[in-house]
């Protein structure tokens, strides 16, 4: 994260990017998981990490891309607060749906309301340590460094 005395800019878009990615990768494995159907068990547990991941860097790579730097402490905490709503929302309805399906097979009435509390705040908490992770300046770095050496190459190129 940038500790420059640049002005804090508006993370709206890149919350943008992240929801919009995250929906695509969700439809994606969607279509995956009713076209080979076996893929359901074994990509279950781990695509949530991976469209998470990758909303995440898509969202980072288009800020520095298009600015140069890495998040300000501000910005970062902004974006992880957000995508983590973003995400929160995205995902209620598809648990719901879930839920609802499981329902079906297995009565699931005598579960406390407790359990469906603590497991929402889980979810939640899970869902905002991953987002803190993957927009920290670890990945932020390896893209900043990329993204400065392509735009030397490119600034040099003129004097060539």
């Amino acid at each position: 994260m940038s500790n420059s005395d640049e002005p804090s800019l508006s993370v709206w878009p890149y919350v943008g990017y992240y929801t919009l990615t995250m929906v695509a990768l969700t439809v994606a494995l969607g279509v995956l998981v009713v076209v080979i159907p076996t893929l359901s068990k074994e990509f279950g547990k781990a695509a949530g990490f991976a469209i998470s991941f990758g909303s995440a860097n898509v969202a980072l790579y288009k800020f520095v891309r298009r600015n140069g730097r890495l998040f300000s402490r501000r910005e970062y905490w902004t974006i992880v607060m957000l995508s983590t709503l973003a995400a929160f929302l995205i995902s209620a309805p598809l648990g719901w749906l879930a839920i609802v399906g499981e329902t079906k097979q297995n009565d699931l009435s005598g579960v406390p309301l407790t359990v469906w509390v603590g497991g929402v705040l889980f979810a939640f908490l899970l869902t905002f340590g991953l987002n803190a992770a993957w927009y920290s300046s670890r990945f932020g770095k390896t893209l900043l460094k990329a993204e400065l050496a392509r735009r030397a190459r490119t600034d040099s190129e003129a004097f060539r």
